[in-house]
């Protein structure tokens, strides 16, 4: 098969997929606890939809992509603010400072990349909205956005913090969907147009096969069972705890000093 025939192949699978993932989330009554992972997933299958008709290779579905990759962008940004907000939704204080981190990040991330991709971006001979243009933006973005995956995840692993089954589940797989998709998109960007219809292939593949488990592993009892990801560390779980409330509670006070009247609620340990 050549590859077109396979990204074909598989862009129909993630399709097929993603609206059976998105029907489950209705069923099992997960919408509104995972929105705007769930509106990621919508959108995927609407502009699926709108593309799918044309070949791969054609100026129309090359222009479906650039008119609607953007807002893939803010979409990612948003499922990972709300990742975030889920995995620390008992400690208000972290929250809030994972969602000015991912504010300043992006921003940071911004201005690292017109300082990094100014002379790359002057030096291409690509047309100005050319599909390498716009990997060049999306790998700036990426870049901010794993760090940030990282950090939670690092969180989640070291200090006991209570999550649901199935925000455990979401929270890996989730990352391990969108660090490959960031490691692919960096793969095809420096190697050119030739490693682009493979790296999207593959890429496709890992949705796949992270869509069948969120399918799979996503149950309505699993918003019941709660659990902690951290696996056995010399350091003492009640001491973990009490450091970790103690840090949040610093974000409080320093949260509510600079912004008075703010509606945080305490946390619940």
């Amino acid at each position: 098969m050549s590859v077109d025939s396979v990204q074909r192949s598989l862009w129909v699978l993630s399709f097929l997929l993603s609206v059976i993932l998105a029907v489950r989330l209705f069923i099992l009554k997960l919408a509104p606890t995972y929105r705007f992972f769930l509106t990621f997933l919508l959108f995927y299958t609407a502009r699926t939809l709108l593309a799918l008709p044309f070949d791969i290779n054609s100026p129309t579905y090359e222009n479906i992509w650039k008119v609607t990759e953007p807002v893939t962008w803010v979409l990612s940004v948003l499922v990972v603010l709300e990742l975030c907000s889920l995995a620390f939704k008992e400690y208000r204080g972290i929250q809030a400072l994972g969602r000015w981190m991912i504010y300043g990040s992006l921003v940071l991330s911004l201005v690292f990349s017109i300082i990094i991709l100014v002379p790359t971006w002057r030096s291409s001979k690509e047309p100005p909205f050319s599909v390498q243009r716009f990997l060049m933006v999306e790998r700036g973005i990426d870049f901010c956005l794993v760090l940030l995956l990282l950090t939670v995840l690092a969180s989640l692993v070291i200090f006991p913090v209570r999550l649901s089954k199935n925000m455990a589940i979401h929270s890996v797989l989730y990352s391990i969907y969108f660090m490959s998709l960031s490691a692919g998109i960096f793969v095809a960007n420096v190697g050119g147009k030739h490693l682009f219809w493979i790296m999207s292939s593959s890429l496709m593949g890992v949705m796949s096969v992270c869509l069948i488990a969120w399918v799979a592993l996503l149950t309505r009892q699993g918003e019941e069972i709660i659990m902690v990801m951290r696996g056995p560390l010399p350091v003492a779980e009640d001491q973990l705890v009490e450091h970790l409330a103690s840090i949040n509670a610093t974000l409080m006070r320093a949260s509510e000093k600079a912004h008075p009247g703010w509606p945080f609620t305490k946390p619940t340990i």
